[in-house]
């Protein structure tokens, strides 16, 4: 059972944009991480644990998560891209906000 929640998640991951970490395939009963990079989410990383507390463990924003069930992962990594989205807007309406008041009209 362990292998093939690992594998769902591990396909999980790829489709959303998340790379696998090189030799993450060598060792069949190691962890597997996997990391997101881009400006609207910053950094995401994702462990897919195998030990005695199975399913993955998030580190976002310097705090660790821990999740066991898809969809409670999902709702999550969606809330974070959804408020990380929210705050580049803020900024971006922000930097043009200060740009607009700088021209001469």
């Amino acid at each position: 059972m362990s292998i093939y929640k690992g594998n769902m998640y591990r396909s999980y991951f790829l489709k959303n944009g998340f790379y696998a970490k090189k030799g993450n395939e060598k060792d069949p009963n190691a962890e597997k991480v996997f990391m997101k990079h881009d400006e609207l989410a910053g950094g995401i990383y994702a462990i897919i644990q195998n030990t005695e507390r199975k399913g993955v463990k998030i580190i976002a924003n310097g705090e660790d998560y821990f999740f066991n069930n898809f969809d409670k992962l999902d709702t999550f990594l969606n809330q974070l891209n959804r408020s990380q989205d929210n705050f580049m807007k803020i900024l971006r309406r922000k930097d043009l906000s200060q740009r607009l008041r700088m021209l001469e009209i």
